[in-house]
């Protein structure tokens, strides 16, 4: 069986105090910002075969952003992947997509505990994704039958500087 790579994504920066949070909007910063962070995951040439990105409105504008840069497809919307569910339930619903190079787009603290339960340190540890920036893990399968190798984790400064 061939290994899944997972990479997870932050939603750049959105605008506050928008009611009800699913429709917060990314700024213009977080808009500049995400392209050029996106322009850096280029770099690293990673093929991708599927995107997956959160309903909540500014994970879907950072998701089409990133998989136009990239020319990877439209994303497509993963429930799981919204701000208020589980990292259980992400890695379920991760599970019945069982296929090669895939993006994810979404939300802290989700992406990051599902990173950490896919590590193996369950609660024990926390991996703070920035806003657009980005993680990437190994896993031989879904669910994984052993701890995900950590392959890199960057932030929105780093992917940015990659693509200069």
């Amino acid at each position: 069986m061939s290994e899944i790579q997972l990479v997870f994504f932050r939603h750049g920066i959105a605008e506050d105090n928008v009611i009800p949070d699913q429709e917060r909007p990314l700024t213009e910063e977080g808009r500049r910002k995400t392209r050029a962070a996106a322009e850096g995951l280029r770099t690293l040439e990673i093929p991708f075969d599927t995107v997956f990105t959160s309903p909540w409105r500014r994970a879907a504008q950072t998701a089409a952003i990133v998989a136009e840069v990239l020319s990877c497809g439209a994303p497509k919307e993963l429930p799981e992947l919204a701000g208020n569910r589980t990292a259980k339930e992400l890695l379920d619903a991760l599970g019945r997509h069982n296929t090669g190079n895939v993006l994810l787009v979404g939300h802290q603290p989700l992406l990051g505990d599902a990173v950490a339960q896919l590590l193996g340190a369950g609660d024990k540890c926390e991996i703070d994704l920035r806003k657009s920036g980005a993680c990437a893990v190994q896993v031989s399968s879904l669910p994984s039958r052993r701890p995900a190798v950590l392959q890199w984790l960057l932030t929105s400064k780093q992917l940015r500087a990659i693509g200069k």
